[in-house]
């Protein structure tokens, strides 16, 4: 979801995907400003190691998210609406059913 001459900005795919049939790339309309995030410091398995470290740390607890509210993909018009409104007090969540 981008509005007409809106920027994409592409990160974390120095490994690859890990959700399979998702290509977000190639459902970037033309006309779209793209631009990317880089670091040095996490580069391809490295970066893979420190994400899935993060992941699993979030799993164990380590890590507390302010989850304020979780939407269907469903429903992520109405998702963006309420990050646009200003309604959220901490994340907004989209799962896919």
């Amino acid at each position: 979801l981008v509005r007409r001459g809106g920027t994409v900005c592409v990160t974390g795919s120095l490994s690859g995907w890990v959700i399979s049939d998702f290509e977000p790339v190639a459902m970037i309309p033309s006309g779209t400003k793209l631009t990317a995030f880089h670091s040095n410091d996490l580069k391809g398995s490295v970066g893979t190691t420190v994400l899935q470290r993060v992941v699993h740390e979030v799993e164990a607890g380590v890590y507390r998210p302010n989850v304020d509210r979780v939407f269907g993909l469903d429903d992520i018009v109405a998702a963006h609406r309420y990050m646009e409104n200003n309604q959220a007090t901490g994340k907004v969540v989209v799962v896919p059913q």
